[in-house]
């Protein structure tokens, strides 16, 4: 596993948890109504479900680390399928009436659209050939 790979994913963690703890406050007083309320929750709400996961991983990497490029690049590659169906999911999510859901939609599309980018930039540094 590159050295990099944990800083930056520990790093995206903090700033979307100070923004999700801004953001949830926010959306909890939001003076456009219940309708943006319910989006604002479900956005923010989502958003701390993603960096429970995101640390998840970060936990799971430091306990059981991967050392083998090979070995990481097909983990990498996996969850570049995995961030696609997360995608559609928020895509199919943020087209819903009901605002709650199209938060979590919303949320779903920001964070696995960081980590598809995420985990294929990783996946070709990994496995561009070294001068």
């Amino acid at each position: 596993m590159p050295d990099l790979f944990l800083p930056i994913l520990v790093a995206w963690c903090a700033v979307w948890l100070v923004l999700a703890g801004i953001g949830f406050l926010y959306g909890l007083r939001c003076p456009r109504g219940p309708e943006s309320r319910r989006w604002w929750t479900g956005f923010w709400s989502m958003n701390i479900f993603w960096i429970a996961i995101d640390l998840g991983i970060v936990v799971w990497a430091l306990l059981d680390p991967i050392v083998e490029v090979e070995a990481f690049r097909r983990v990498l590659a996996i969850n570049g399928g995995l961030d696609i169906a997360y995608l559609v999911t928020g895509l199919i999510l943020v087209t819903r009436r009901d605002r709650l859901a199209s938060g979590f939609g919303a949320a779903i599309l920001v964070q696995g659209l960081f980590l598809l980018i995420f985990d294929l930039v990783w996946w070709w540094v990994l496995g561009a050939p070294t001068v």
